[in-house]
């Protein structure tokens, strides 16, 4: 028996696709950003720049499984985007050239994607 038969294929929604991408979009940046502070090509501060690559590499996994379906990626990309409001003020304040736009960002996002995320639709989509 064919188990695909039985559920039916379900459609990513618009705005779950734009946080995936978002998310996939903001590591690269992560990534790049700590690793210009670490290497010293921009200003900041290390043990921040060590955070936002861990940031990085967070908004890849959870980018890519918010992007496939995975019921695991929901919850813990809100509480990353939650907890990226208080690196987002931190990278404003502390984090020299780099640090400023991305802040900015993630503090919109870390206010504007765990709202959406909450909504019925997008939580449909991942149970």
């Amino acid at each position: 028996m064919d188990s695909s038969a039985s559920k039916p294929k379900r459609s990513r929604p618009v705005g779950v696709t734009i946080v995936g991408i978002v998310a996939i979009a903001g590591g690269v940046f992560s990534l790049l950003g700590g690793v210009s502070v670490l290497s010293g090509m921009a200003s900041g501060l290390a043990a921040l720049a060590i955070i936002v690559i861990v940031f990085g590499f967070l908004g890849l996994a959870l980018g890519a499984g918010l992007l496939i379906g995975k019921p695991w990626a929901r919850t813990p990309a809100i509480i990353v985007y939650l907890a990226s409001i208080g690196l987002g003020v931190a990278e404003i304040v502390y984090g020299g050239m780099v640090g400023e736009l991305g802040g900015i960002a993630r503090i919109i996002a870390g206010i504007l994607f765990p709202i959406y995320l909450m909504r019925s639709n997008p939580k449909a989509f991942f149970s």
